[in-house]
């Protein structure tokens, strides 16, 4: 397999069962850190989930599907914050 980024790879069943573990690791990170943060906005969990290094729209971006992933498997709830971007809250 060539990738769009990254290095060549020959296993693709065992590529994708690494993504979704990986996937599944993060889902279960921005739960221990909804614990920690409460409510709390995309911006503060990419800050909690990446390192500064990788701060930025693309972490963002992932950041928010995770969270609208949990959100639609019914683990967290999204509000606004007073300036009408999206909050996300865990569900205990």
């Amino acid at each position: 397999m060539l990738p769009a980024h990254g290095l060549p790879f020959s296993d693709l069943p065992a590529r994708v069962r690494e993504i979704m573990v990986h996937h599944d690791e993060r889902l279960a990170r921005l739960e221990a850190i909804a614990i920690d943060v409460g409510t709390a906005g995309v911006r503060t969990y990419s800050r909690e989930l990446f390192q500064e290094r990788s701060w930025g729209p693309l972490a963002e971006s992932e950041t928010y599907a995770h969270l609208e992933h949990l959100r639609l498997a019914g683990r967290m709830t999204r509000g606004t914050d007073p300036d009408s971007r999206y909050t996300y809250t865990l569900i205990r």
